[in-house]
This record gives C-alpha cells, sequence and structure tokens, in this order.
C-alpha cells in the first residue's frame, strides 16, 4: 500500500471511529468532490500545479475507497464499486492534459455527486433505523 493510500485508508478509519461509517463514508466523498471542483477551478485559472495536486488528492481518495472494499461481504457492488473507483482515477488521469479538461471533469464530478447523494441517502436512512 502506497503511503497516499495509507493515508486515505487512515482518514477513513478515524472519521469512522467518531461517526457512523455511512456518514464518514459520506464526508470521505465530500472531500473527493471538493478536490475535483478545486481542480476544475485551477484549471479555468491556468494554475496547473494546483490542478495537478487537487487532483492527485482525488485519486488518493479514490485509491483509499477502493482498498477499503470488502468484498466478502459486498459481493457485486463492492466488485462494481471498485471498477468505478478505478475508471474514476484513470480518466482524472487522462483527461488532465485534454483541450477539454474542464468539461470532462465537471462529467466525472456529476457521477461523483449522484454517488455521493446515494451513500448520503443509506446514510440517512440507516440513522433513522
Amino acid at each position: 500500500m502506497s503511503q497516499n493510500t495509507g493515508l486515505a485508508a487512515s482518514a477513513y478509519r478515524k472519521a469512522a471511529a467518531n461517526v457512523h461509517p455511512s456518514i464518514a463514508l459520506v464526508r470521505i466523498y465530500d472531500e473527493l468532490i471538493l478536490a475535483v471542483r478545486q481542480a476544475i477551478r485551477a484549471k479555468e485559472d491556468k494554475n496547473h500545479e494546483l490542478a495537478f495536486t487537487k487532483i492527485m488528492r482525488a485519486a488518493t481518495i479514490l485509491r483509499g475507497l477502493a482498498n477499503g472494499l470488502d468484498f466478502d461481504r459486498g459481493g457485486e457492488v463492492a466488485e462494481r464499486l471498485f471498477k468505478v473507483y478505478n475508471s474514476y482515477i484513470l480518466n482524472l488521469h487522462l483527461s488532465y492534459g485534454k483541450d477539454d479538461v474542464v468539461r470532462r471533469y465537471a462529467k466525472l464530478l456529476e457521477g461523483l455527486v449522484e454517488l455521493r447523494d446515494a451513500w448520503a441517502f443509506i446514510a440517512g436512512e440507516r440513522l433513522r433505523s
């Protein structure tokens, strides 16, 4: 496990120790979404160094999410999420130098927001139970 992946996993464990795991997951998604939004703004401002830093942060969070999946308990859902997370990582990196990078990142962001909102709904339902 890389140092960055270890840091992401450590952050998840720390957050999960203080709140319900589904709430911690939503917070992690919030950090991920923030990093992508900051990368978009940095690209629009032609601040390539900041954009790169934020994309690397987003990729690290996604790697942490992928490595934190429990395939025994999660089964097919965990396998699908693993593919989704790795697809996002690949697309973040492949899109970086493209002329339409802002549009590409905005599209990725839409998908991340949908995933976040789905987990937020699940978290809310679990807390009501």
